[in-house]
């Protein structure tokens, strides 16, 4: 079944979309707030009623954004959505992912608000119904059971989510893409560093690493990332591994060792004594607050 979101967590979102979205499509309905965001290899100023949507293997990351950013995100499997997709020219999908957002009008992002009010209204579970009946001197006795509509309902919200997608690929196409940010060689350098931090900080987390991927000298490539992120590269580092173990502990049944070993740190007793350092509680603590 899809994901329903009607409002956006901003903290959710960057836990597990701030890599690539592997056999995934999705998109993203701003509807209130501002973001800056790194989408494929382009950067995107984003603010109310932008739409932005993005294809299998695409990279997403909000590299800024408001105190109050809000919206809604929907995203499957390729399988889920391939009824609709394989119904667009392969021209117009390579558009998708090269011109990824487009402005809506109002009227155009609150279609798409109601057919998802729509869809969480038909996900909300049923009442079970009651069913009658008789004892053998007559009286009626209720018996309660679950009503035998599963398949029924479950191909009506099938073909919601086609209409969504339509919906969404109508309004997309009806406009004009916006325009990607321009970047310098110091955007260049740091987004290369987001793309490949999330790609390879469960075995490489020192600064030399990345900076030596893109032949510039530590301290160089550290003063680059800060004067335009506002944040260190450690820092950075940091922060994108803690995001993916947070992400572990929270989604999977993987055990501390198994995370331990995902994460290539040396044995569990380190990987345990780096999260607490940065979080201020074990890994097991934090499990159990979810």
């Amino acid at each position: 079944m899809l994901t329903y979101k009607k409002t956006l967590d901003i903290d959710e979102l960057i836990a597990n979309h701030a890599t690539v979205s592997v056999h995934k499509y999705g998109f993203f309905l701003c509807r209130q707030g501002w973001a800056k965001i790194l989408l494929g290899a382009k950067t995107y100023n984003i603010s109310r009623n932008h739409l932005c949507i993005y294809t299998p293997n695409t990279f997403l990351h909000i590299l800024e954004r408001s105190h109050d950013l809000a919206g809604i995100l929907e995203e499957d499997d390729v399988d889920a959505y391939y009824p609709v997709v394989s119904l667009i020219d392969i021209r117009k999908r390579l558009r998708i992912r090269d011109e990824s957002c487009v402005a809506l009008s109002e009227r155009e992002a609150a279609e798409i608000v109601a057919l998802m009010d729509v869809i969480g209204d038909a996900k909300r579970p049923r009442p079970i119904s009651a069913a009658y009946e008789r004892h053998g001197d007559g009286t009626q006795y209720s018996r309660q059971e679950t009503v035998p509509l599963t398949t029924i309902r479950d191909n009506y919200l099938r073909h919601l989510y086609y209409a969504l997608c339509l919906k969404v690929l109508d309004v997309y196409f009806s406009n004009t893409p916006v325009e990607a940010v321009p970047q310098d060689r110091d955007d260049t350098v740091l987004n290369r560093f987001v793309i490949s931090v999330h790609e390879n900080c469960h075995r490489q987390r020192t600064v030399k690493y990345y900076a030596d991927e893109q032949h510039l000298s530590p301290y160089y490539f550290s003063s680059i990332i800060k004067k335009r992120s506002g944040r260190a590269a450690l820092q950075w580092i940091e922060s994108v591994t803690m995001t993916f173990i947070r992400q572990y502990l929270r989604c999977t049944d993987m055990s501390l060792k198994e995370i331990s070993d995902r994460m290539y740190f040396p044995d569990q007793s380190t990987f345990s004594r780096y999260f607490k350092h940065h979080e201020g509680c074990t890994p097991s603590e934090y499990r159990m607050r979810r």
